[in-house]
C-alpha cells in the first residue's frame, strides 16, 4: 500500500512526512494524478497571497510608489514569491500557513481559528520556523503597546507559551541533538550546511561570517555569480529586494521604527531576521536559499511598506495641523 505502512495514519509527521500525509488521501483516495497534485499545492500558494494580501491591505492606508509604481502591487507580482509557491513540495503549503498566520494574528480575537490552523500548517512542515515565529510573536507582544489590550496580550503570551513547550524538543530532535547539548552549546547547523555544499550551485558558506552568511542567503544570487538563466532572472529581484531594505535600514528613521513600531511589524521583523540567520547558516547552494528566503522576504516587505506608511501618516498629520491653525488664524482674524 505504501512504503511508511497500510493507512493514512501511517504517513503522519513532520518536514517531508507531512506532505506525504496530505497528498495520501487525494491520492490513494481520489485518484489525483502528479499534475493534480501539483495544481492542488499551486492553489495552496494561491490562498497564502489571498491571506497576506488581506493583511497588507488592512495595515497599510496609503498608496506607495517605486519608481512611479504601485509598491503593494509590485511585491504581489514579484516571480520568485509566486514559482517556489506554485509546486508540490513544503514551500506551498508553509507559504499558506505563514499568510495564515500573519492575517490572524492581525486580529486574534476574530482570528484566533486562522491563527491556529497557520500555526499548526508551519509547525507540521518545518518545525524550528515555528519556534521561531513564536519567539518573535512573544517578543513583538511583550515589546509593544500599540493596538495590543493587557487582556489580548497574556492571551497569547499564555498560548505561546504552552505550544512552546511542546514543540521545542521536537525542533532539537529534528536538528539532530538532544537537549543537554542545546543548552550548553546551542543551535549548530554547520553540519547540515556542509552536506548542502555537494549541489551543483553550491556555496561554501561555512567559511562566511555570519552577517556575510545572511547577506548571501537574502540578496544573492546578484549578476555576477549567478547561476544561468533563472539566476539572472532572480538577480533583477534581489536588486529590488535590495533597495527596498535600504528604504528600512538605510537611514535612522528606519532604525528606530523597529524599535517603535507596532506589534505586527515587530514580529515580522524579528521573524524574518531570526528565520533568516537560522536558514541562512544550512542552505549551502544559492538554488536552495531563493527556494527557502521566497517564504521570509515577504515579511521584510510588510515591515518596509508599515515604516513608509508611518512616515507618510506623520506628514498628513503635520499637514491637518497646519491647515487647522491656518483656519483658526483666519477665524480669528476675522473676528478681529
Amino acid at each position: 500500500m505504501g512504503f511508511r505502512g497500510d493507512s493514512w495514519g501511517d504517513f503522519y509527521g513532520t518536514s517531508t512526512t507531512f506532505i506525504e500525509w496530505v497528498t495520501y488521501p487525494f491520492v490513494n483516495y481520489l485518484g489525483f494524478s502528479y499534475e493534480g497534485m501539483m495544481a492542488l499545492f499551486s492553489f495552496f500558494g494561491f490562498l497564502g497571497f489571498v491571506y497576506f494580501y488581506i493583511f497588507f491591505k488592512e495595515n497599510i492606508r496609503f498608496r506607495h510608489e517605486f519608481y512611479g509604481y504601485d509598491l503593494l502591487t509590485l511585491i504581489f507580482f514579484l516571480p520568485n514569491l509566486h514559482f517556489w509557491s506554485t509546486s508540490l513540495g513544503k514551500g506551498s503549503i508553509i507559504f499558506m500557513g505563514l499568510g495564515l498566520f500573519f492575517y490572524g494574528i492581525s486580529n486574534v480575537k476574530n482570528r484566533i481559528l486562522a491563527l491556529a490552523i497557520g500555526a499548526l500548517i508551519i509547525y507540521h512542515v518545518r518545525p524550528h520556523v515555528m519556534l521561531v515565529i513564536l519567539v518573535s510573536s512573544a517578543m513583538g507582544f511583550i515589546f509593544s503597546s500599540k493596538g495590543v489590550s493587557v487582556a489580548m496580550r497574556v492571551m497569547f503570551l499564555a498560548g505561546a507559551s504552552i505550544a512552546f513547550f511542546f514543540i521545542y524538543k521536537d525542533v532539537l530532535s529534528m536538528v539532530g541533538i538532544d537537549e543537554e547539548e542545546f543548552v550548553t552549546q546551542g543551535l549548530d547547523l554547520t553540519h547540515r550546511a556542509k552536506e548542502l555544499t555537494k549541489a551543483s550551485s553550491g556555496v561554501d558558506i561555512t567559511q562566511y561570517s555570519l552577517p556575510m552568511q545572511v547577506f548571501t542567503f537574502l540578496y544573492r544570487p546578484l549578476f555576477f555569480d549567478a547561476p544561468g538563466a533563472l539566476g539572472i532572472i532572480v538577480s533583477f529581484e534581489n536588486v529590488f529586494y535590495l533597495l527596498i531594505s535600504l528604504k528600512l535600514i538605510g537611514n535612522l528613521k528606519g532604525l528606530k521604527f523597529l524599535v517603535t513600531g507596532n506589534f505586527l511589524a515587530k514580529t515580522a521583523f524579528l521573524s524574518f531576521i531570526t528565520i533568516s540567520i537560522a536558514l541562512a547558516q544550512i542552505s549551502g547552494n544559492l538554488g536552495l536559499a531563493m527556494r527557502q528566503k521566497s517564504q521570509v522576504m515577504i515579511l521584510v516587505l510588510f515591515v518596509v511598506l508599515a515604516f513608509l506608511d508611518e512616515e507618510k501618516l506623520k506628514a498628513w498629520k503635520h499637514q491637518q495641523l497646519l491647515k487647522l491653525r491656518r483656519s483658526q488664524a483666519n477665524a480669528t482674524n476675522a473676528t478681529t
